[in-house]
């Protein structure tokens, strides 16, 4: 997969997921899986399917997406479904509102029937809207209404948030594109979840910082800036430090003291 192609050259499959209740590790699951597959901003295919989670849904659960225990008592298990809904992600980008929670769901009950991980470039739609849109709060609903996008069909079930999140994601690469930013590999730095195509990736960022600060060498770097655009510049690397669960490099840029999210580094070129 060539990272430096247009993040829209790619099929982009917005996936969404509704479950049980919130927490994995305490035994909830999946109860619903929705997705479309998207090729030049065009729905090109769907999945969808309730699921038999083998357990109650809570209170909780129920009272935002309404689906009730006894809605899944004749739907499939996740194992019956998990090769069909794969083959449906094959070769795509993910592309998610709050990639940790579902992905996290998703892993959790892969690896309960002895599948590996998901292991796809996924983009996380939530921390693109937090990085460049102000607003009080950042919920798929408040993030479509700032769009003017429609959802009066409704929210909160797998299907329809994944559509939505679809409009909100074009909406933001729009923007994105006015700052330069389209590549895939710019949207794993800036907003990826973090799995092995991650950590591959910025594990090498990270070596190359490493021995720039190792052996005193003047840097290039072109970073997404606090002021919300592609800098390019030399650099000297002094430090890698971590803040508010957060990595950041501190560099000497005109001779003054900076620091950027290692996140936001999107080169790094040996001067």
């Amino acid at each position: 997969m060539d990272l430096n192609k247009n993040i829209e050259d790619f099929d982009l499959v917005f996936f969404d997921l509704e479950t049980t209740g919130l927490d994995v590790v305490m035994g909830d699951a999946i109860c619903e899986i929705g997705a479309f597959k998207v090729k030049n901003r065009n729905v090109i295919d769907k999945f969808h399917t309730l699921i038999n989670p083998q357990r109650n849904v809570s209170e909780e659960a129920y009272r935002i997406h309404k689906i009730s225990s006894d809605d899944l008592k004749k739907a499939p298990d996740f194992k019956e479904i998990a090769k069909n809904l794969l083959l449906f992600l094959e070769n795509s980008i993910i592309c998610t509102y709050n990639a940790a929670f579902d992905i996290g769901f998703l892993d959790y009950q892969l690896k309960k029937i002895d599948y590996e991980p998901l292991n796809l470039p996924t983009v996380d739609i939530l921390l693109m809207a937090r990085d460049i849109i102000n607003l009080p709060k950042y919920n798929l609903e408040t993030v479509a209404n700032f769009f003017n996008i429609d959802c009066s069909g409704g929210l909160h079930r797998a299907l329809a948030d994944a559509f939505i999140a679809s409009e909100v994601f074009f909406k933001l690469a729009d923007i994105f594109k006015e700052k330069e930013i389209v590549k895939l590999d710019e949207f794993i730095s800036l907003y990826g979840f973090g799995n092995e195509i991650y950590k591959i990736k910025e594990n090498k960022k990270i070596d190359s910082l490493k021995a720039a600060i190792d052996n005193k060498l003047e840097l290039t770097l072109k970073y997404f800036s606090v002021a919300k655009i592609i800098e390019e510049g030399k650099a000297i690397p002094l430090r890698i430090f971590e803040e508010n669960r957060s990595f950041y490099l501190l560099c000497q840029i005109k001779n003054e003291c900076s620091r950027i999210k290692l996140s936001h580094i999107l080169r790094v070129v040996t001067a």
